[in-house]
């Protein structure tokens, strides 16, 4: 069941841009604690427009970061569509808008965190005794503490500004950047603090809870290469060392990035959308509950045949050796899944499981997508060969968008942490403690549950392997080029671009992307009428064909020069405080 968020009070919603706007006088949006603040229930509103905040688009801004990553294209690879192509071709500048809004978007929720702590800590000694008030600090703390590690890891090395109190007057909006260290020790503080204080299993699942915050904390230290302590946080949940936390893989892969699939048993914090509330939003407002990626990942056209309409624009496309990967994983020929109507003895998916699940191929004939198969439904052409699902309703749905009345509202969560990526980050830290079977365990549980050859040596068990014998070395290389992309494609916070960056592995990755060569075929069907038809330029392969193509040849020759992989401080934070070059 969706789990809905109202929003009762949003105090100052929208007012504050971090420096951008600045007031003369004494903050008149501060909540005296002589008047406000007396009950637990008005702190609770408060806590509510945090989550509100978590709405922002560009908090995660899934749009623009995923075509900087070596996991998406966008649009056809013959004619990139210009408004991405900076973020493509990595060519970005201080004074982006989209950069500008990444920045705020952040400081916004802590603004209102900070709001709520504020307030929280001015209550009486009587209300601060209650476990309530303990759960409603831990969850402002978490995001707080959040949203300083967001962009600690994306913004200028690190070195970003502290905000640890509400400005309240013109004064308080210009501080000075502080170092990476002082930073680091501000977010661990307050997500220890969450940890510490949230119920392992928080209800309703749309709060965060313990979990969320030991997901956090151990993603902190395996960014820093402190790989003991990140283990200790990824095994904490793994394996329940201070109690039960509830995660369990999810094995009915058919619920798998679907409507019906959120908040599913490996759910650890997603951003809760819906396309039935407050309709009177427009779909850029950024703290309407509706979704616009779909539109941005669905694909557009009109198909006379099947006489069904699609909104979307087909923009944020899969990339060529993702796509690749994703159609030609091997899959276990033990297991029935993997086969027409289940039968062992019959013929096997041309798509494995987790291919299908995450995209939309021309040869997936097998799974539904929109009521009929991909072929039937799909514009594939001129290099267009792939889609996204995770962010489209995909299942048994002809309107692509459910109830909603305009095709750039969707109510499909966003998918931030899930217990799969906690396993995967495990695993590296196994790998470098030397701890290889520990690593390939935790790996063959994910590829078991998709029903794909697992790796290593047979164990005797009625599944394939590989037979391979893993190193410290391969393995990695196989987690950092197959396990963490493909599982995890399109979700979390800018979690690829900072994995290739935190491995030293962006530059080489580009070039080596940029001199494979693919190209597509045309591809054969059956209507819905059972007749022939074809899609041109539709089926990607590898190699030299008609329509050969290469991607990432601009991020390869912009990773030569100096990226760092960072955003610089943003234009209006530097127009605006006086304090940032102290």
């Amino acid at each position: 069941m969706k789990k809905y968020i109202i929003i009762i009070v949003l105090i100052a919603a929208g007012l504050f841009q971090s420096c951008s706007d600045y007031l003369e006088e004494t903050n008149p949006n501060f909540l005296s604690t002589d008047t406000y603040w007396t009950t637990l229930d008005e702190s609770e509103s408060n806590l509510t427009s945090i989550y509100g905040g978590m709405l922002d688009h560009f908090i995660l801004d899934l749009e623009e970061e995923f075509y900087r990553t070596d996991l998406a294209h966008p649009g056809p690879r013959n004619n990139p569509t210009g408004e991405y192509l900076p973020w493509y071709q990595h060519r970005l500048t201080f004074d982006n808008a989209i950069v500008q809004k990444r920045w705020d978007s952040k400081y916004r929720v802590i603004w209102r965190a900070n709001q709520v702590i504020e307030g929280l800590n001015s209550m009486t000694d009587d209300l601060k005794s209650k476990n309530r008030w303990r759960e409603q600090m831990a969850q402002a703390r978490f995001f707080r503490g959040l949203m300083h590690f967001y962009l600690h890891s994306t913004f200028n090395e690190g070195k970003i500004i502290i905000r640890e109190s509400v400005p309240k007057t013109t004064a308080d909006y210009s501080k000075a950047l502080a170092t990476s260290e002082e930073v680091i020790a501000f977010f661990t503080e307050d997500l220890e603090y969450a940890y510490n204080n949230l119920p392992l299993q928080m209800e309703p699942k749309s709060r965060v809870d313990a979990g969320a915050a030991a997901t956090i904390l151990g993603t902190s230290y395996l960014y820093r290469g402190e790989y003991d302590k990140a283990s200790t946080y990824f095994n904490d949940i793994i394996n329940n060392v201070r109690g039960d936390y509830g995660y369990e893989l999810e094995q009915d892969v058919s619920k798998m990035f679907t409507t019906a699939g959120e908040f599913n048993s490996e759910s650890i914090f997603e951003i809760n959308y819906a396309n039935d509330q407050q309709l009177e939003d427009t779909f850029f407002d950024e703290e309407s509950f509706a979704n616009r990626l779909a539109r941005r990942s669905s694909p557009a056209g009109k198909h006379a045949e099947e006489k069904l309409t699609f909104g979307g624009q087909g923009q944020l496309l899969p990339s060529a050796w993702l796509t690749y990967e994703y159609s030609t994983e091997a899959m276990d020929t033990q297991d029935p899944r993997n086969y027409i109507d289940g039968d062992i003895t019959g013929t096997l998916r041309t798509i494995p499981l987790r291919g299908s699940q995450t995209i939309a191929v021309v040869n997936d004939e097998i799974s539904e997508y929109y009521k009929y198969t991909a072929p039937q439904v799909t514009t594939f052409s001129g290099t267009r060969f792939s889609f996204y699902k995770k962010y489209t309703n995909h299942i048994g749905h002809v309107t692509e968008f459910e109830t909603s009345t305009s095709p750039w509202k969707s109510g499909r969560n966003v998918v931030v942490n899930r217990l799969s990526g906690v396993y995967l980050m495990q695993a590296e830290c196994l790998i470098q403690a030397g701890n290889v079977d520990g690593a390939i365990d935790l790996v063959n549980q994910i590829r078991e549950r998709w029903g794909l050859q697992l790796l290593g040596l047979s164990d005797g068990s009625a599944h394939d392997f590989d037979g391979v014998t893993y190193s410290s070395a391969s393995l990695l290389d196989h987690l950092m080029y197959k396990e963490y992309p493909l599982e995890l494609s399109l979700e979390g916070f800018s979690t690829r671009s900072i994995d290739l960056r935190r491995w030293g592995k962006t530059q080489e990755r580009f070039q080596d992307l940029s001199t494979r060569v693919f190209s597509v075929a045309d591809y054969t069907y059956l209507k819905t009428n059972n007749k022939e038809a074809i899609r041109k330029q539709s089926l990607l392969q590898m190699g030299n064909g008609p329509k050969k193509f290469s991607e990432y040849i601009d991020a390869a020759a912009a990773w030569s020069g100096s990226q760092t992989g960072y955003f610089e401080i943003p234009q209006g934070e530097r127009l605006n405080n006086n304090k940032i070059n102290d």
